[in-house]
């Protein structure tokens, strides 16, 4: 009993210490556990990198804060605008490996121990400067309090890639409930490195200066100028601004609604400049009071309207090219090209932008560039045409008020030299703004000013014959001699034709190959295509450029057709016959009519039209023989110089002209009084420099193909005067 009481005594005391241990391992396991830097670091990180702003505000230290005088709603704000100015559209944060600064004491053991071995511990405080002391460095080291970390950050702008090395200076703070957590010592260089209080960050976009477009002496078609833009200072309409405005609208054009409109914006002050419009005038008559005149630069155009539908012309990029721009390089106001080469080789004119994003101090001063990216002009593109050709064919056109086209290009080369279309429109008008005015009157023009009949597709009528004489003489069907003995103004092969007839104006018999092309005869030709049959005429008519546009790819040019796709076979006679003179179901546009009769100078090479100088282009193709070629060529020369011949008003230019007319006859449907567009192609023999192609609409009434040979005769007789080169 005794030694069973000396044991209980003995234990007594075992089991009180054991209690004692258990109610102090008790209470340690009650308190939180302790915080630890890396937890705020990998915060910091998550938030910086998702742009949550708000909640890395929460990271930071109110110290650091409040000596930043940063609000919660400037910090946000300040991120925000820095990065979206920026265009960051990725964030990347990496911590650095650790880097031993000296062994650490046990205290700092405690303090910032974690598992991580990414950080590592450096002197840090609140307000700490770059110039800190070596002493307090050393006393730092033995501060559990504090903190510090290194991470790289990578942010992906609209200029590129942004790398730079940023530290974390953190420190313990004991809150009110005695709970401790490291919070982070803010400072601007922790969004960009190089900031300090009262930075800003700059960001400019750097603009390319477009290309030129110029001719082939390298004068401007398409260049930098200026206009006169007019304006309105409102407080010098003088005493009575609404008869002034009025009077000030029908000077201009414009609407009274729109001057007021104008100077009613908010920014306007009764001293400012307010821009309405463009003028080509340079002085504000005297009657005006309140306008005023600045010098403005602008994409200009030389030429004007003898140019546009070539060079087209450039306008303020709207809503709907910012959705087709599939790339993301336009912004709103940018200039894209509309038209024209300004559009189809927009890509090559506009250059690229650039940027630069800078750090500036309070004064708005450049503190350091952060990224450059330099502009790359847009390049020069050079063309084949003659400003001075270009000027003359289209007064040549447009002087008689018609509506048309006209190529010309050198025959050896395949250099466009000129192309006009009528009517035309002002391209600097485009850029500048039309006035309602003129946007009504281009509106209401019938004519429709802003199609480009240079790429438009005809029917080419008989100047089509050249080429039906040329697939008769290669296929040795047709001969120059070969006559037939037809009379009267129709015919019709058989009665499978049905009520179908060929139909001409003069009634020839016999007549050979020469005369049906002297005097334009649509029967014979129809007669030579039906005897060669549908496959032999297409194999001879096609090597003459269908179904090809050339490589002329920056003039949205469309293949030219001899019948429609469901019919290409030409299977109907009556089809073949009519294609045979240029009619049925043939299309081509007047450059390809121009290339299509190079043959003929050139001994059979078919030379392909050239616009633009340095672009690789395909040798020229031997499409019929020599003899076929002077063939036809001799009788060309007959349609001038003969008596009679339907161009026989030029025998009287030097030179040697050959040339073929053409009236092509269009109408709905059969027996009633069509529309007639009249043709005219030609070409110097003795020393050939030029072929011009021609087609103004609606010559019925007006003599027909024979209109468009008088129009050209003058511009013609000045051109035979000219040196050639």
């Amino acid at each position: 009993m005794k030694s069973k009481r000396k044991l209980l005594y003995g234990l007594l005391p075992i089991l009180f210490a054991g209690g004692i241990g258990m109610y102090l391992y008790m209470q340690n396991n009650d308190k939180p556990e302790e915080a630890k830097p890396q937890t705020t670091v990998n915060q910091y990180i998550e938030h910086l990198q998702k742009k949550e702003f708000d909640q890395l505000y929460s990271l930071m230290s109110p110290a650091s804060l409040s000596e930043a005088d940063m609000t919660k709603e400037q910090f946000v704000e300040k991120y925000n605008a820095i990065y979206s100015g920026m265009q960051i559209s990725a964030i990347k944060a990496e911590l650095q490996p650790e880097k031993v600064a000296g062994a650490a004491t046990d205290t700092q053991k405690s303090g910032t121990e974690s598992g991580a071995n990414t950080e590592t511990q450096v002197e840090s405080n609140a307000a700490a400067d770059d110039d800190e002391t070596k002493d307090k460095s050393k006393q730092a080291v033995s501060n559990p309090d504090l903190y510090q970390t290194d991470y790289n950050l990578h942010l992906t702008t609209f200029l590129g890639e942004v790398n730079e090395t940023h530290t974390l200076k953190l420190v313990r703070q004991e809150l009110e409930d005695g709970n401790k957590v490291w919070q982070i010592n803010w400072h601007p260089s922790l969004i960009l490195s190089d900031m300090v209080k009262g930075s800003k960050v700059r960001v400019k976009t750097l603009f390319p200066n477009r290309g030129d477009i110029v001719d082939r002496d390298g004068l401007p078609l398409a260049t930098q100028g200026t206009m006169n833009e007019w304006g309105i200072v409102p407080e010098k309409l003088g005493e009575n601004p609404d008869q002034m405005m009025a009077r000030i609208a029908e000077h201009y054009k414009v609407s009274v609604q729109g001057i007021q409109k104008a100077i009613s914006q908010t920014w306007v002050k009764p001293e400012f400049f307010v821009p309405i419009g463009s003028t080509e005038e340079f002085d504000v008559p005297g009657s005006l009071r309140g306008v005023a005149l600045q010098s403005k630069e602008i994409r200009y155009y030389p030429l004007g309207e003898a140019a546009a539908h070539l060079i087209g012309y450039v306008r303020k990029a709207t809503k709907e090219d910012l959705d087709k721009d599939k790339e993301g390089y336009y912004r709103a106001e940018d200039w894209i090209g509309k038209s024209g080469l300004e559009q189809s080789m927009e890509k090559q004119l506009r250059g690229e932008r650039g940027g630069l994003i800078e750090i500036t101090d309070e004064a708005g001063n450049t503190r350091s560039e952060l990224i450059r990216k330099d502009a790359v002009d847009g390049k020069d593109v050079q063309l084949t045409i003659s400003s001075a050709q270009q000027k003359k064919l289209y007064q040549t056109l447009a002087g008689g008020g018609d509506a048309g086209a006209m190529v010309m290009m050198n025959p050896k080369d395949g250099n466009l030299l000129a192309m006009a279309s009528s009517p035309s429109y002002n391209p600097n008008k485009m850029v500048t703004g039309l006035a309602q005015a003129e946007w009504d009157a281009y509106s209401a023009n019938e004519k429709l000013p802003f199609i480009n009949r240079v790429t438009t597709r005809y029917a080419p009528g008989s100047t089509f014959k050249a080429i039906t004489a040329a697939a008769g003489l290669t296929e040795k069907v047709t001969t120059a001699d070969k006559t037939h003995d037809t009379s009267g103004l129709q015919w019709r092969k058989n009665d499978s034709w049905g009520g179908y007839y060929v139909k001409r104006v003069k009634s020839l018999s016999p007549v050979n190959m020469v005369d049906a092309l002297v005097y334009s005869d649509n029967i014979y030709f129809a007669m030579e295509a039906t005897e060669m049959g549908s496959a032999k005429f297409i194999e001879g008519i096609q090597k003459f450029g269908f179904g090809n546009n050339f490589g002329l790819d920056e003039l949205y040019l469309k293949p030219s057709q001899y019948a429609n796709e469901a019919h290409r076979d030409l299977a109907s006679e009556v089809l073949l016959a009519d294609t045979s003179y240029g009619q049925g179901e043939m299309l081509m546009s007047p450059i390809h009519l121009a290339a299509a009769f190079t043959p003929f100078v050139n001994e059979g090479k078919l030379v392909k039209p050239v616009l633009i100088v340095g672009k690789e282009t395909s040798d020229p193709e031997v499409i019929i023989t020599p003899d076929v070629a002077n063939t036809v060529t001799d009788a060309l020369k007959q349609v001038v110089s003969r008596q009679g011949g339907t161009a026989h008003a030029l025998s009287s230019i030097a030179g040697g002209l050959a040339g073929k007319t053409g009236t092509a006859e269009l109408k709905a449907k059969k027996g009633e009084q069509g529309k007639e567009n009249g043709f005219f192609v030609t070409f110097d023999t003795e020393s050939p420099s030029f072929l011009l192609a021609a087609v103004i609409e609606e010559v019925n009434g007006r003599g027909g193909s024979h209109y468009v040979v008088d129009r050209l005769k003058p511009f013609l007789e000045k051109l035979q005067l000219e040196p050639q080169t």
